[in-house]
């Protein structure tokens, strides 16, 4: 693909297009997990993406001057890449809307392949070793049984920000590719790996065998203010519980800290986001 021109890509202007309907229903779960695709909308969710190599199946432009603007910017980019014409299409901006799904769509719009989830045992077993030759700890958060998508979204953008390695997502916790998840993220979802575990059993061992401490929010624990990371061991684990239900039992059981932040002010507890946001950022200045 020598020379790329906007107005060369296929125009999609009709509803009943067979491509357009397909992209259409990946703005719900049950269409995203059928077809295994997502939909990544915004410049700044779709560098993101790019930085750490999703798999990108298809690139959708609007038909408009910020769809054609994106576009001149981006195709040095697509012919090295090896994009072909096939991947690459224009909307009309009723429909580019309509799949993006947000009021202000940006112009550009990535199907991507849906990533797999590795197990905790095997993705410390190929990144352990690598992140303490950075001379860094293995940072994980485990948030177990969150089912708002908005937090969980929420709390992957900020381990984004404080250099998390990786979310360990309990069963019962929100499938991390729901439409609004994902959007949520503002494409920190890409930045981040996603780990699935097994069992709070398997959790217990392998904080033992790669010498991780396992600290819990919990309202019965130790102030947060007074708590200091131990940086002899190669890491840690914070888990963030069910903010209806709490922590399951077996996890207090294992768990080498539960760390409570204090709160002067008469409210029973804080959002799971928020909590996560200020021990997270606890546990940044303190390594």
């Amino acid at each position: 693909m020598d020379e790329l021109i906007f107005e060369e890509l296929t125009l999609i202007s009709a509803r009943q297009n067979s491509r357009f309907k397909i992209w259409n229903r990946l703005n719900t779960t049950q269409g995203a997990k059928k077809q295994e695709l997502l939909v990544i909308e915004g410049l700044r969710s779709c560098l993101t993406a790019i930085e750490h190599q999703a798999e990108i199946e298809t690139i959708l432009f609007s038909n408009d001057n910020m769809g054609e603007y994106i576009f001149t910017k981006a195709r040095d980019w697509i012919i090295q890449e090896k994009f072909s014409f096939n991947q690459i299409f224009r909307l009309a901006p009723d429909l580019f809307g309509s799949v993006a799904n947000v009021k202000n769509p940006q112009g550009i719009i990535f199907i991507i392949k849906k990533p797999d989830l590795p197990n905790l045992a095997n993705w410390l077993s190929r990144n352990a070793a690598n992140i303490q030759a950075k001379d860094k700890q293995i940072k994980l958060a485990l948030f177990d049984q969150l089912a708002d998508p908005g937090n969980v979204g929420t709390m992957i953008r900020t381990a984004h920000a404080f250099d998390f390695s990786g979310i360990v997502l309990s069963e019962g916790t929100v499938d991390p590719y729901t439409p609004k998840l994902i959007r949520s993220t503002m494409g920190s979802l890409f930045a981040l790996d996603l780990i699935s575990l097994n069992s709070y059993i398997e959790l217990a061992n392998l904080a033992k065998q790669y010498r991780l401490q396992l600290l819990i929010s919990d309202l019965d624990g130790e102030p947060l203010s007074e708590f200091e990371l131990d940086n002899t061991t190669a890491g840690f684990i914070l888990v963030i519980g069910n903010e209806a239900h709490g922590l399951n039992a077996a996890i207090k059981q294992i768990a080498d800290h539960n760390l409570t932040i204090p709160m002067p002010g008469n409210t029973e507890s804080l959002n799971a986001a928020i909590a996560f946001g200020i021990i997270a950022y606890h546990l940044n200045q303190s390594y």
